[in-house]
């Protein structure tokens, strides 16, 4: 497959992702499960990305995971202050 395909056949995949997230998203009323299959799809997308069109799949791996760990922290992190507002509130709380 040559890189041209490649890129294209990423794209299209990273259009239907974001096209099936945004879709999720305003059809569905918020619930754990949809913010957790749209955090996993932005973990999916940033991957991609990472791989793909920066380049950095070959790259030195403290630097790739560097770059992949945002798209695996971000999306967590969002779902964490979703599910658990309380939780949050609780350890930022100052008393």
């Amino acid at each position: 497959m040559t890189l041209n395909t490649r890129i294209n056949l990423t794209w299209a995949l990273l259009m239907m992702l974001t096209l099936f997230s945004a879709a999720m998203a305003e059809q569905a009323t918020p619930s754990n499960i949809i913010v957790l299959i749209i955090c996993l799809t932005i973990a999916v997308k940033g991957t991609f990305v990472v791989d793909e069109f920066m380049g950095l799949r070959r790259a030195v791996p403290i630097i790739r995971y560097t770059i992949l760990s945002y798209f695996v922290l971000l999306p967590a992190f969002i779902a964490f202050v979703f599910i658990y507002p309380e939780v949050l509130a609780r350890i930022t709380a100052i008393n």
